[in-house]
């Protein structure tokens, strides 16, 4: 948990009147990407409004103009974030779907066992999507019945074709609704 910033009246109205200074920065110098957890547009901008504050707590006006200095500051804060985020990206183990529908690691086809209780799991999973699926809209909607697809075998290609769009529409609603469905409380409680 990071450590609360106390900032004066004066500070405060420092903030709000250079919130520009944090889209600019990002705008400027990072990559925002909404399929990376952590490198959203909404992720960065809020790390860079806490470094914003600290901006504030730390400017001394003596040696330069607020924008000037807090534009330093919030971009080395957003570039420690970043390397912190890659950072903690490397411990984990990426699973996906492959282009068959198989379960890959890193890339990697895994064996999976093809009994009976496999089967029962896969019904389990296409029910539970389904039932999720009725509470979201766009984008995420679309990406939790391509996943429904892909568990009944359909491939990325075999989607895009039904839908009429490039398999990377059907990749970034995938991950839409992935995104989506690991903060859903009725879908986790449903694959517990």
């Amino acid at each position: 948990m990071k450590k609360t910033i106390p900032l004066t009246i004066e500070q405060q109205e420092l903030v709000a009147a250079n919130l520009s200074v944090v889209r600019w920065a990002i705008r400027e110098g990072f990559h925002v990407n909404e399929t990376i957890y952590g490198f959203g547009y909404d992720d960065l901008y809020q790390e860079g409004c806490i470094w914003l504050c600290h901006a504030a707590v730390s400017y001394d006006p003596a040696l330069s103009k607020f924008p000037t200095y807090a534009g330093k500051v919030v971009r080395n804060g957003l570039t420690s974030y970043c390397r912190s985020q890659c950072s903690k990206e490397r411990r984990f183990t990426r699973l996906g779907i492959g282009e068959h529908g198989e379960l890959t690691a890193e890339g990697l086809t895994l064996q999976q066992a093809d009994d009976f209780e496999t089967q029962i799991s896969m019904l389990e999973t296409t029910q539970l999507l389904e039932s999720r699926a009725r509470d979201y809209r766009g984008v995420a909607r679309l990406g939790i019945k391509a996943l429904e697809l892909k568990i009944r075998g359909m491939s990325i290609t075999e989607i895009a074709e039904l839908y009429h769009v490039p398999p990377s529409h059907v990749g970034a609603w995938i991950t839409r609704s992935k995104q989506k469905l690991r903060k859903d409380p009725l879908f986790l409680s449903g694959i517990t």
